[in-house]
């Protein structure tokens, strides 16, 4: 390995829990970056413990990159990135996943944004790869084409921490979210960037494992004090609500009189075909559209495949927050 690259006071932070083949993949890259961080900091917490190849701690030694490999069992995300944050020791983090690929402009344009803007930090943005047609019609009922703002990816100014705080650690997934909820709120003054990190897991995933992790990613978000699950909960409250009044109008209302003028004939086949409708051109053509899936894939019947599944991922996390619930109970 040689690098003749800028050698930056950054600490980089990954964490790791059995994921060894992607961690190899991504630290294959690090050379390659225009600029590098001098501290690199992995938390494992796989089991059998990470072994790392000779040649990158050789690499770390030859170019004077501090490396860092922590060990603990059984850590969630958000822990094992607190160990990072307290171990390191520059005044810039960078963080990243092992299934999150940078570019080798990454952390060269991160940190070039923070110093032209007096930035307190730059939100990463992840591009969701989908190749196969079923990931391809999972990825438009979830993430979308257009790459999304993510914790991966990110580089902060330390004392963001103290501002914020650190990530929940007693929670599987949801917790950069949460937190990066807790930066809006306190007005950090972050950018974004044009360079995206690509995330490759959607290939590597059947549906019957993507909808598992969809209930077990939800399963701990309600958990979390988001508004989003609050809002969710209004939602099905409201159709729920909205679906019993349409079945009993015509008994509630009009008291089954069909001169009344407000008896609706056929109400309950009206009802469901209008909710129907609604639902399909929401989760089947609109969300898509915004979230950059393009027309001619949509349709003319890709939107039916859509709309169902999108039906199945919303009835899994309607059930994981309902989990969550009772769980807690």
């Amino acid at each position: 390995m040689q690098s003749n690259n800028i050698k930056c006071n950054v600490s980089l932070i990954i964490p790791v829990q059995n994921a060894n083949e992607e961690l190899l993949k991504l630290l294959k890259l690090i050379p390659r970056w225009n600029a590098l961080p001098n501290e690199i900091i992995i938390i494992d917490s796989s089991m059998p413990k990470l072994r790392l190849p000779e040649d990158f701690e050789t690499y770390c030694e030859k170019f004077q990159i501090k490396f860092l490999l922590i060990h603990s069992d059984n850590l969630y995300p958000g822990h094992a990135r607190n160990i990072g944050i307290i171990n390191a020791t520059n005044f810039l983090l960078a963080f990243l996943d092992t299934s999150t690929h940078p570019t080798k402009d990454w952390l060269s344009n991160s940190l070039k944004i923070i110093n032209d803007n007096d930035a307190d930090g730059v939100w990463g943005t992840t591009y969701y790869e989908a190749y196969s047609y079923s990931t391809k019609i999972f990825r438009a009922c979830t993430y979308g084409v257009k790459p999304i703002k993510t914790l991966p990816g990110s580089v902060f100014k330390k004392n963001v921490f103290d501002k914020c705080g650190l990530f929940i650690e007693s929670v599987r997934a949801g917790e950069d979210g949460d937190w990066m909820s807790r930066v809006n709120l306190q007005n950090i003054n972050m950018k974004s960037s044009q360079q995206f990190l690509n995330y490759n897991q959607l290939n590597n995933s059947s549906f019957f494992s993507l909808i598992k992790k969809w209930f077990v990613y939800n399963s701990f978000v309600a958990m979390l004090p988001f508004f989003r699950a609050h809002k969710d909960y209004y939602y099905y409250a409201i159709s729920l609500i909205a679906v019993l009044i349409a079945f009993n109008w015509n008994m509630i209302i009009a008291s089954w009189d069909e001169e009344s003028f407000f008896y609706i004939p056929n109400v309950t086949k009206i009802s469901i075909a209008v909710i129907l409708v609604t639902y399909i051109y929401l989760r089947g053509i609109l969300l898509p559209l915004k979230k950059g899936v393009k027309k001619k894939f949509i349709f003319p019947f890709n939107f039916i495949f859509i709309s169902v599944l999108s039906f199945i991922l919303d009835a899994t996390k309607a059930l994981a927050f309902t989990y969550s619930k009772f769980k807690k109970i």
